[in-house]
């Protein structure tokens, strides 16, 4: 009884200090509240512990008044002979962290070290725990949003890869495109990584015809337009249908750095998209006129470079951009400028390819966001993010713009169903994201740390079972069967390459051609 006295004045003490904070709190905030009694909480329902126990504390100073008052009021205590009842589990337990517990009946009731007090009855650990679970859901959905708030910061209209393309699906199948009856005419960047939205475009349109150029330029040109246009399905009117879609990329990792990738297989960071980095890089040290080069020209040793970078200068040129106002460009700026360079282009291209008479056609634009983690092998999910900039279709030659924000995402549920099974599958602020399986052969984390707890053990097996390692290292025995003579057309420098180098240091043509370029450099118009 001394104890339960104690307790109640201090109880009572405690809880006049802390009514004000909890009333009228809000969810959110009563989650945060609710996270500083993690510990005492699961020592009540026997969950697992998934952070340590927070370090003993003298009791809080109320509890400390209140003993004399409280013992002079209590009966005498019980003989020496008579042994305490052995406490709870959960008791013992609590009493372990430092918390001072008492239990009557059916309830216990805990002080903290910190001074909070906790009472636990049947119908308050139900209330508790199933705010604790809130807790834990708000924490996924926390953690979600501020990952797309950082790629939000950069690229306002971004949304989840999946997300993206079941409102893609849905808003064109309204106007009568389905994978059955249209092609998908695809152009990104040549980075491997791309392929994580190329996938999920074929599993809606089926195999896609790809004009993919470096850093996403347009290259094809009105061939390649049309060899994709031969290979469109016909509809039940005889129409042919082309769905476009085109995106440079950029990479936010999951700190929110802007250029920076991990990939797997490759110590420190790599980047994305290095052919924008360049051209940035170049643009901002060489100056924006030397970069406008004469248009239909490029460099035979890097032609898609030379292009992209030439484009992307005369963009800028047209935006009012001069030589000293491009040092202020950042990645973001140029990825930007490329996406409207880009997406120019396929209309130029489209307006001379397309009969609107014998086809219908969708064209969706933006920028692909990789948002991968800052180290490929940690416990950060890697997800995908696309910032749809243009989205229209042209039925019977009348355009109709969509606007695919306006389109609610897919719940989780529909999200696994439509896209597969993951971890991490929830919504993130206003879209719902999806962690993302890296295109590669040995991209699972799971298995290459399986791989590396396998290579420790057989280090230890050959120490411990004394084996021979000799000749792992050797070549397959096939190689050197394999291996022959350098071909006759090998032999020879003949080749067109050389013939074009020839020309190229003709001084004469040389000299026609720096004519041409001071000719096109027109002054730039000032920022």
């Amino acid at each position: 009884m001394a104890n339960l006295a104690l307790c109640t004045v201090a109880m009572q003490a405690r809880a006049d200090c802390r009514a004000p904070l909890n009333r009228g709190m809000g969810r959110s905030t009563r989650a945060t509240h609710l996270s500083s009694r993690n510990v005492a909480q699961r020592v009540f329902w026997g969950k697992k512990k998934e952070e340590p126990a927070p370090q003993a504390a003298a009791p809080f100073t109320d509890v400390a008044e209140a003993a004399p008052a409280a013992a002079a009021s209590a009966p005498a205590p019980a003989p020496a002979a008579a042994a305490a009842p052995a406490p709870s589990p959960a008791a013992a337990a609590a009493e372990s962290n430092g918390s001072q517990v008492i239990e009557a009946g059916e309830k216990m009731i805990i002080v903290e070290p910190n001074g909070t007090i906790i009472i636990g009855g049947p119908a308050a650990m139900a209330r508790a725990q199933a705010d604790a679970e809130a807790v834990s859901e708000e924490v996924e959905l926390d953690y979600l949003a501020a990952r797309a708030n950082g790629v939000q910061k950069h690229f306002g209209s971004a949304m989840g890869a999946d997300d993206f393309m079941q409102r893609v699906e849905m808003a064109l199948f309204a106007f009568g495109f389905t994978g059955d009856n249209s092609i998908a005419m695809v152009n990104l960047c040549r980075d491997e990584v791309t392929l994580t939205l190329k996938h999920r475009i074929e599993d809606v349109y089926g195999s896609a015809f790809s004009t993919n150029g470096l850093g996403g330029a347009l290259t094809c040109g009105v061939t390649g337009m049309g060899a994709g246009f031969s290979h469109s399905p016909l509809c039940s009117s005889n129409k042919e249908r082309y769905v476009f879609f085109s995106f440079p990329h950029i990479s936010i990792n999951s700190k929110g750095e802007v250029g920076p990738m991990s990939r797997p297989g490759r110590p420190g960071q790599s980047c994305a998209c290095g052919a924008l980095i360049k051209a940035t890089n170049e643009i901002k040290s060489e100056g924006l006129t030397c970069n406008c080069k004469i248009p239909g020209v490029h460099d035979a040793l890097d032609p898609e470079m030379s292009i992209l970078k030439q484009r992307i200068a005369r963009r800028l040129r047209h935006e009012g951009y001069n030589d000293n106002s491009v040092k202020d460009l950042t990645l973001v700026d140029v990825t930007k400028v490329a996406e409207r360079t880009i997406s120019d282009d396929l209309e130029f291209l489209i307006s001379k390819t397309v009969n609107t008479d014998k086809a219908d056609y969708a064209v969706i634009t933006g920028v692909q966001i990789h948002n991968w983690a800052y180290n490929f092998e940690d416990a950060s999910p890697n997800m995908e993010f696309v910032a749809p900039t243009s989205a229209y279709v042209v039925v019977n030659g009348v355009k109709s713009h969509i606007d695919l924000t306006a389109m609610p995402p897919m719940t989780p549920r529909q999200m696994r169903l439509v896209a597969g099974p993951a971890d991490v599958c929830n919504q993130g602020g206003q879209t719902m994201l999806r962690e993302e399986e890296a295109p590669y052969a040995f991209d699972s984390k799971d298995a290459r740390r399986a791989q590396k707890d396998r290579l420790q053990r057989y280090l230890a097996l050959m120490k411990e079972e004394n084996l021979d390692p000799s000749g792992s290292g050797d070549a397959p025995n096939w190689q050197s069967k394999i291996v022959k003579g350098t071909p006759e057309r090998c032999a020879t420098a003949d080749n067109s390459t050389v013939i074009d180098s020839s020309f190229r240091e003709d001084a004469e043509l040389r000299k026609v051609w720096e004519l041409l370029e001071q000719k096109y450099k027109m002054p730039a118009k000032q920022a």
